[in-house]
């Protein structure tokens, strides 16, 4: 409506004009144009509203939906992009891109607009479209050139922008161990390395936007004394009337409109380096591969073997994994053994299809994991990390995420399971009391990840390093807890300890991404050297110190 009110109203100011000129009655006229005025002014009131609830609306859907986008990438998305730049590009980047949506709608109308009332022009005088045209092109040619200097000068600013974010996210991370460290300065001299690009980015920026400042306005001076320069050599020929003279004055501003938003011009060159980061996440493509055109929804009945057949997993330029071969009988407990960096994590990750290989196939009781649904797998394959994160409200909530028809028996069987029945009981309010209010160590995380997993269910267990923050005595009461709470399910651990091992049926040494040995921890300990020194150089690695393996790779 805007847009049809603002053409209208040169045209009855024209007539409004020359009728007083030449004394005819002009009540009528005026009266349109009032009301012309008034509902330009309404539809300018609810165009700002609605802007404003569009805005609100896009950024909603648009930040659910690279959320939900995010976790269907699973761990192969979290190793292409860092936490500190995806939390980037949810909140400035999708906020900034949602932005732009009423800004380009308003865009459009003014480009509308400049068309229609450039075609006024020629109506009115074909010899004021020409010097429009003439005067214009110009200038669309110039602004073109700015905002693609706008655009590539900023993209690099929000790149440097994002590393800055990702360093000071890794350091928050580990800020006891810099404190402990006393590598304060250190870090910040890291995290803030960028800051030169940074500047240089943001100067290019404002050398381009302050060229648009100055060379567009005064061009678009020289464009308006040109056309009414040409209208008024028409008034003065009689060729136009003055009512006309007006009407071209008013229409002018209109064609030019397009140019004259140059600072929503400016923002839109912007807001496309932030959608393109928004863009860039969004167009990746889950690797959540499927053998078959419908994938199961139910695991067939089995005792829960697992098997691994010439598997391969590359990481960037690095093989973790290259063309291994594991069977994990059902029921048995499989301890996974093998140097900081063997691939211990990445194997977990393969059982319950949170990872899928470049090459080879991974199977529960003959059955192809990719032949399965994420629901199927789900049900069969339960895990326990090193570093669980406990999600939902309440203690209650975070035992039984996942599985919501849990009963009040099933989380205290597996509380009790995983030694965390003690402790639990001694908090305010039991199972029921908010994770907000329930302080907990490091074991006492690992321990309820655990009682988790055994809600969880499933016929195969993967405990990742579950047991790292226990102590020895409490690992032991686990393991025999696990032991008799767990009986028949199939067990995968990746281990760091020598009892962890020693507890299992079997170990698997990892070596070189290949398994270089089956059997009882026992004999490969008594045998086998390379094996004992294994544990030694595991344990030579400081409890703060940063590693590269395949945590960092796939985790």
């Amino acid at each position: 409506m805007t847009l049809g009110v603002s053409l209208l109203v040169p045209v009855v100011a024209a007539r409004v004009v020359d009728q007083v000129l030449a004394r005819q009655g002009t009540g009528r006229e005026l009266a349109t144009l009032a009301t012309l005025i008034l509902l330009r002014a309404l539809a300018e009131a609810y165009g700002e509203v609605a802007g404003v609830s569009a805005r609100t609306g896009t950024l909603a859907a648009l930040r659910h939906r690279l959320v939900t986008h995010i976790l269907a990438l699973g761990v192969p998305g979290t190793r292409r992009h860092a936490s500190g730049d995806l939390v980037t590009r949810l909140t400035d980047n999708a906020s900034m891109s949602a932005r732009a949506v009423p800004e380009v709608v308003e865009a459009v109308v003014a480009t509308a607009a400049s068309l229609g009332a450039l075609i006024a022009l020629w109506i009115v005088d074909w010899r004021l479209g020409v010097a429009f045209l003439v005067g214009a092109l110009p200038i669309v040619l110039l602004l073109h050139h700015l905002m693609n200097r706008v655009t590539s000068s900023f993209e690099d600013y929000l790149r440097h922008l994002a590393a800055i974010a990702v360093r000071l996210t890794d350091a928050l991370a580990g800020s006891r161990t810099i404190r402990a460290a006393g590598t304060g300065p250190r870090e910040v001299e890291r995290i803030l390395s960028p800051m030169p690009d940074l500047s240089s980015a943001g100067l290019r920026t404002w050398a381009a936007r302050r060229a648009v400042s100055w060379q567009v306005p005064f061009a678009l001076v020289g464009v308006r004394v040109v056309i009414l320069a040409v209208a008024g050599l028409g008034v003065t020929t009689g060729r136009l009337s003055p009512g006309e003279f007006l009407a071209a004055a008013l229409y002018v501003p209109i064609a030019l409109g397009f140019v004259q938003q140059v600072d929503t011009l400016m923002f839109l060159a912007g807001a496309r380096a932030h959608a393109g980061r928004v863009i860039e996440v969004l167009a990746e493509r889950p690797q959540f591969r499927c053998a078959t055109s419908t994938p199961a929804d139910v695991l067939p009945p089995g005792p829960g073997a697992l098997s691994f057949h010439r598997v391969t997993v590359r990481h960037e330029d690095r093989t973790v994994l290259d063309g291994l071969d594991l069977d994990v009988p059902a029921g048995a407990s499989v301890a996974v053994v093998g140097r900081s960096g063997a691939g211990k994590t990445t194997l977990s990750l393969l059982a319950g299809r949170l990872l899928d290989p470049d090459e080879g196939e991974v199977l529960i009781d003959g059955v192809r994991v990719d032949s399965l649904s994420r629901a199927a797998l789900r049900c069969g394959v339960g895990y326990a990390f090193d570093r669980p994160v406990l999600l939902g409200r309440t203690v209650r909530d975070a035992l039984t995420y996942g599985c919501p028809g849990t009963t009040g028996a099933d989380v205290g069987q597996a509380a009790s399971v995983a030694q965390a029945e003690a402790f639990v009981q001694r908090l305010p309010q039991g199972v029921d009391t908010p994770l907000t209010g329930a302080p907990l160590s490091g074991g006492e995380l690992q321990r309820l990840g655990l009682a988790r997993a055994v809600v969880h269910g499933g016929r195969i267990l993967v405990l990742d390093d579950a047991t790292s923050s226990l102590d020895t005595i409490t690992e032991a009461k686990l393991a025999a807890a696990l032991t008799e709470g767990l009986a028949g399910r199939t067990r995968l651990l990746a281990a760091h300890r020598v009892a962890t091992a020693a507890r299992a049926d079997l170990v698997a040494w990892l070596e070189d991404g290949r398994i270089r040995a089956v059997a009882p921890h026992s004999v490969l300990w008594a045998a086998e050297p390379a094996y004992r020194a294994v544990f030694a150089s595991v344990a030579q690695v400081g409890e703060g110190e940063p590693q590269v393996d395949e945590e960092e790779l796939c985790a």
